[in-house]
């Protein structure tokens, strides 16, 4: 099997990657903060309103930290769930068995089974992108969740 977990200055560079996941939702935090900065033209109530858009979204975009969750490529895909910062799971698109994205209260899982029988687990927040890019390289292996109905999360 040639998916393993390895260190992130060993991933092959032949080709570049296709899509990042990301922590930080820097879009969502883009818009809100150029919404409060619109909001500053408008009535005193509304200027309170996006000061405070504006010191959330820079708080988030400044301060907290930020790192790359899951990388796609067109021969495999990198995910950063190893305790080690330093180390990454290289999975290739022939050896994904099947894969699933669990919906929890507090984040949600997407759990990926191998040809050898192991599963590799990972935390995510969205299945938009993830759900894209897996059907993309990884086509008719996804396992649907009974608790999740399509469109309705």
């Amino acid at each position: 099997m040639r998916s393993q977990v390895i260190k992130i200055k060993n991933i092959p560079q032949q080709e570049p990657p296709v899509h990042y996941i990301r922590v930080k939702p820097v879009t969502a935090l883009s818009i809100m903060l150029g919404a409060g900065a619109g909001l500053l033209f408008t009535g005193s109530v509304w200027q309170v309103i996006g000061m405070s858009m504006i010191m959330f979204a820079l708080f988030c975009l400044v301060l907290l930290p930020d790192r790359v969750l899951v990388v796609f490529n067109p021969k495999f895909m990198i995910l950063n769930n190893c305790i080690d910062r330093t180390e990454c799971t290289m999975i290739y698109w022939d050896e994904i068995v099947n894969w699933q994205y669990e919906w929890h209260p507090a984040n949600d899982n997407l759990t990926i089974t191998m040809v050898d029988g192991s599963m590799q687990i990972i935390e995510l927040y969205s299945k938009r992108r993830v759900a894209k890019y897996l059907n993309m390289y990884a086509p008719n292996k996804e396992i649907k969740n009974v608790r999740i109905k399509e469109g309705k999360i």
